[in-house]
């Protein structure tokens, strides 16, 4: 149709009545709301997909792979999500007698199995601690360091989400128990605490590594009383910067001297020292974050806890880790039975990729020796692949070191050599004292390597190097990050023999059935034909469990083959009358739902500065009366008549 203006009158000047396009793109039919039909196999795929935690948008490239391209997908992300959510709807109400039933059979499993609730007065969860027999067994090997972080985001009730978190012989992360918390309270921290020691028989941790929420320091404090307990360094030292960004910006050597002094300091004295003429130097004694970290100095610097172990780390990356594996499946719309049936499979995969490194550790290989010497071959053959791997960084070390023996056999000093590319801000020299009597060697640097970390430094080493030593004592060779045959004691990790064989004879059962269904697969004839035979079989199947007093759904649920939700009449199966009701959705905390684009440090401080000048010109232009406010906008500097703007709007 063509209209013109004529004297003021519009006219239709040619009309068309054919349709010069078709009504219906042959491309585009399929995504018209008449056309998206879900076939029920896809609605059986998404439902497995679901229990299994996998996300949309994976959902759809598998989905859209089946129906042979994207384009002949007749649905979008949206109707898939819509129905998950639908899947998701199904446990509202007894999502926690679902949980309760998983642990209990859980129990009937493991022996060892551990749980416990926490609950108000109408019945409802607000606490809840849980760990398993694996844990059990690395907590008794590795228990002696831990790491504690919360994290948000992980289910539907906004309920903190905490593991407690250690480190394996092979320097992995491996998980002890887990928590989920009403609030971050003093009370509720306790209870967590007090819950994992009694699931650990009241063995105390040496050491743990927290963030610096006060609740959680009174009750570590409370129920840990001899366990020595520090904060996270990269993150106070990562908000001081961001809190300071134009103080180090503005003072020209302050960062290089601030890492420095937290860093490489090698006594409380030196520290104390160095902090001291730092603040002077730079004119800092007004700076609250400076004042603030000079006050709690003693719970995050590394010279203050160089001597307690803290195997290779200084930060709570190990829980932030952690927490990121978890959140990868699952989100804020996701019920506890679903968080659960997560953490089995991370479970699964720590126990394992462990078995993998012990595999690993015990392959000999003489090529992975750098240097040829008999300490290095005594490392390879007593530390497991990845410890092994730190000694030869120590080792590697010694090559940047020199070496002067102030005490014949008893005190060396140590030292960066100065002809290196890699300057060193401040020179330091690291004193090593020894005995090198026959039978009775020891070694002490000022680092506190060994303290710390197990593994001897590359000081030390120098001097073995240049003393001609060629054995390590055993003493210093820890237990902890020996090959397992290695080991002074080696704990038996025992697998229930019924599980065990299940176990075995369904992954046997389902590599026998896979080729099968994928021949029954190829024509609707025979997918129909094999589906009625599988009826036939079901029903023979469970006849014979009936004669062992066994049905076959009990059986299927206790070694976890099953894709769908556990059955909320559990409870009743299994004669426990404990009623536990799904928690109320707390008030989100944390992060938001929509985590925005983390900016850089410039940006931070461009910005609030940029609030702050806008603040004062406002501030000023109220006082003055005078109407002018001035602005700074994309860097233009405009003054704008705030009267006139008024009286031009109206």
């Amino acid at each position: 149709m063509v209209v013109r203006e004529c004297n003021g009158i519009w006219k239709v000047a040619r009309l068309e009545l054919d349709h010069n396009h078709p009504l219906r793109p042959e491309d585009k039919d399929l995504l018209f709301s008449g056309q998206k039909y879900m076939t029920d196999m896809e609605r059986a795929m998404i439902r497995t997909l679901t229990h299994n935690n996998i996300p949309t948008r994976k959902m759809i490239a598998i989905l859209s792979h089946l129906r042979g391209g994207i384009t002949a997908l007749p649905y979008k992300k949206k109707d898939v999500s819509n129905y998950r959510t639908k899947i998701n709807r199904e446990v509202t109400g007894t999502d926690m007698t679902q949980v309760l039933s998983y642990f209990m059979q859980r129990k009937s499993e493991d022996p060892t199995f551990f749980y416990k609730f926490d609950l108000d007065e109408d019945k409802r969860l607000k606490n809840l601690f849980w760990c398993d027999g694996s844990a059990l067994k690395y907590y008794a090997e590795y228990g002696d360091f831990v790491s504690f972080d919360t994290t948000h985001m992980t289910n539907r009730y906004n309920l903190p989400f905490a593991p407690f978190v250690g480190v394996t012989g092979h320097a992995q992360t491996c998980i002890f128990g887990c928590t989920f918390l009403h609030d971050q309270t003093v009370g509720t921290f306790k209870w967590v605490f007090e819950a994992f020691l009694e699931a650990m028989s009241g063995k105390h941790p040496k050491t743990i590594i927290t963030d610096q929420d006060n609740a959680m320091r009174t009750a570590i404090k409370m129920v840990f009383p001899d366990t020595i307990h520090r904060n996270c360094f990269f993150h106070i030292k990562n908000k001081c910067y961001s809190k300071n960004g134009k103080v180090f910006a503005s003072n020209e050597g302050l960062m290089e001297e601030f890492e420095d002094t937290v860093n490489n300091s090698l006594t409380k004295e030196e520290f104390e020292c160095l902090w001291t003429k730092m603040i002077a130097d730079y004119g800092l004694e007004n700076n609250n974050y400076f004042t603030r970290m000079w006050e709690t100095r003693e719970r995050f610097v590394p010279v203050y806890y160089k001597n307690d172990f803290f195997p290779f780390l200084h930060t709570t990356t190990r829980s932030e880790t952690t927490n990121a594996r978890f959140k990868d499946n699952v989100g804020p719309t996701y019920s506890m039975i679903s968080f659960m049936k997560e953490y089995q499979r991370i479970i699964d995969t720590i126990d394992r990729t462990e078995a993998e490194e012990d595999a690993k550790s015990r392959q000999k290989e003489c090529k992975d020796l750098l240097f040829g010497y008999q300490i290095e071959q005594q490392a390879q053959q007593m530390y497991n692949r990845n410890i092994f791997k730190k000694f030869q960084v120590q080792l590697q070390h010694t090559t940047t070191l020199a070496c002067y023996e102030t005490v014949p056999n008893k005190e060396f000093e140590v030292w960066p050599r100065k002809n290196q590319v890699r300057k060193v801000y401040k020179m330091r020299y690291y004193m090593v004292s020894t005995d090198l009597t026959e039978g009775r060697e020891e070694f002490t640097c000022a680092c506190g390597k060994f303290s710390k970390d197990g593994i001897l430094c590359s000081h030390i080493l120098k001097v073995m190097v240049e003393k001609d030593i060629s054995k390590i004592p055993e003493k210093y060779i820890i237990d902890r990050w020996r090959k397992r045959e290695m080991k002074t004691q080696v704990p038996s990790k025992q697998i229930p023999e019924a599980a065990g064989a299940s176990l075995l004879r369904f992954n046997m059962l389902s590599r026998e059935s896979t080729p099968l269904n994928s021949k029954a697969a190829a024509t609707e004839e025979t997918m129909l034909y094999l589906l009625s035979k599988f009826k036939e079989l079901n029903i023979q199947v469970d006849s014979m469990l009936s004669g062992q007093g066994m049905s076959s759904t009990q059986e299927a649920n206790r070694h976890g083959h099953d894709s769908g939700c556990i059955p909320a009449n559990t409870l009743q199966t299994v004669g426990d009358q404990v009623e536990v009701n799904d928690p109320i959705k707390l008030q989100q905390t944390g992060r938001p739902r929509k985590a925005k684009r983390l900016k850089t440090m410039i940006e931070q401080i461009r910005e609030q500065t940029a609030k702050k000048k806008k603040k004062t010109a406002n501030k000023k232009a109220t006082e003055d009366g005078s109407g002018l406010a001035f602005v700074d906008l994309r860097s233009s500097h405009k003054i704008f008549d705030s009267t006139s703007i008024v009286s031009s709007s109206h």
